[in-house]
């Protein structure tokens, strides 16, 4: 009989046998996570002559863009966000990979849509010519530190528990996972009660619209319940948007004909086409890193949007004969988990008042956009602000670097960097700064910034 690997039980907890990891891999630079500030700091270090690997749990690339998936792009601004960003963007317009285009006030930046299956080949294209290696289907199970160094990842997959060594590790798991299980210390959530942003599963298409009577109808609210819309945006027709909708909401949610606690949704379309978005749910009160929550967000969101079908084919007139359309959605959308301490912690005080920093790394202008159990808000920025380095860098863990959202900002201030242009500006500093430590044999704190710099700028990246 074989013996079971649990050899001691206890109240609350199990002790699991000794055993001995193999190493699968050797590297320079090891990148945790394939969404958008993974797949950029991935070829970053490796176009800069570091041995690379990215690492992804899912099958593709992508993250938020792909496994939500939310097939927009954010807060883009051209003047200031170029680099990677720019070179993929262009690779996805020569690719048919680019839809609908418009400039959002709100955000005071553009909104660019992606189509979302060549979005995910494009990316492998571009790490496969930058010369990284890839690892999917495989989680982050655990750090390896040996005094207050990261040595390496510990990996669970179909191949069993292995090792991944490296003189460099990125994490670009938005949620901080690596840095957590080496000893980093991080913060999550409002720091006066930890409370973070709500969760989102984006919204489903909607074909068989009418959607000439949908803009009629949009247009008549608008005038007539000004207050109810927080966002219109027309003249980009024939596409057009509009969110808000409080007082609708409550008047159905009052009649038992909608089971979304939620004052805001979206709707846009297109003149002139049968399809029609509308979304999405919305789930307070949950923490991304417990398993427990992510399963009840994910069965709450399904109850939520099945709802708001059914609300909108019975209160807006354009919906009555549409039905729902596969979307492909894959997960729920998550704004917030850890916030890894880092040398520095970048606030909402600098991103409002443009703040310059000597070790600027990038440039951000998107909007403070908090879904907080309160409702929805935005705080407009006139203009960019600088993101420093020392954000990128843990405050004591050793050989680690943070892209993505998970970097040093305040709950506030990740309101703005969450979004998808600023993740990739820090993936490609981090990629380019991991490529130096290797090459000057340092550890990435005390690299020489005015180098890193100097090569960001070789890059195109504006600083």
């Amino acid at each position: 009989m074989k013996e079971s690997k649990y050899i001691k039980m206890k109240k609350t907890f199990i002790e699991e046998k000794s055993r001995q990891t193999p190493i699968l891999e050797e590297t320079d630079a090891i990148v945790a996570g394939g969404g958008v500030a993974g797949i950029v700091a991935a070829i970053a270090a490796a176009r800069n002559g570091a041995r690379t690997i990215l690492v992804e749990a899912n099958g593709f690339l992508g993250g938020t863009a792909t496994a939500v998936p939310m097939p927009w792009i954010g807060g883009y601004v051209p003047e200031i966000h170029k680099g990677i960003i720019k070179e993929l963007l262009d690779k996805l317009e020569m690719n048919g990979g680019l839809g609908r285009r418009f400039f959002n006030p709100i955000n005071n930046g553009f909104l660019v849509e992606i189509k979302v299956d060549v979005f995910k080949w494009v990316s492998l294209r571009m790490l496969e010519e930058a010369g990284a290696n890839l690892l999917l289907h495989a989680w982050i199970a655990d750090s390896i530190v040996e005094n207050n160094r990261l040595k390496g990842i510990i990996i669970e997959s179909k191949s069993g528990r292995q090792a991944l060594l490296s003189k460099v590790i990125i994490d670009a798991t938005g949620d901080g996972d690596v840095a957590a299980r080496a000893g980093a210390a991080w913060q999550q959530g409002r720091e006066s009660d930890g409370k973070t942003q709500g969760m989102t599963l984006v919204g489903p298409v909607m074909e068989n619209t009418n959607n000439d009577e949908l803009w009629r109808f949009l247009r008549e609210y608008k005038k007539n319940h000004p207050k109810d819309i927080a966002d219109f945006i027309e003249d980009r027709l024939p596409l057009f948007v509009a969110s808000g909708f409080t007082g609708l909401l409550k008047t159905a949610r009052a009649k038992g004909d909608l089971y979304l606690d939620y004052d805001t949704i979206w709707i846009n379309g297109t003149l002139g086409t049968d399809r029609a978005e509308i979304g999405g749910s919305f789930v307070a009160g949950v923490d991304g890193t417990n398993v427990r929550d992510l399963t009840f967000a994910e069965v709450e969101s399904a109850k939520q949007l099945a709802s708001l079908v059914g609300f909108a084919k019975k209160y807006i007139p354009g919906f009555a004969n549409s039905r729902r359309t596969d979307r492909g959605s894959v997960s729920i959308g998550v704004r917030e988990t850890r916030r890894v301490i880092g040398e520095y912690i970048f606030t909402e005080e600098d991103a409002l008042k443009s703040r310059r920093f000597d070790d600027v790394i990038a440039k951000n202008r998107a909007p403070m956009d908090m879904h907080n159990p309160e409702g929805q808000n935005y705080t407009t920025l006139k203009d960019d602000y600088d993101v420093p380095y020392r954000c990128l860098v843990p405050e004591k863990t050793d050989n680690l670097l943070v892209a993505g959202r998970c970097i040093s900002v305040t709950h506030k201030a990740l309101a703005s960097v969450r979004f998808m242009p600023c993740c990739m500006a820090t993936g490609q500093a981090c990629g380019t700064a991991a490529a130096l430590a290797v090459k000057t044999n340092t550890i990435p704190r005390r690299i020489n910034i005015g180098e890193l710099q100097a090569a960001l700028r070789q890059q195109g990246v504006v600083i």
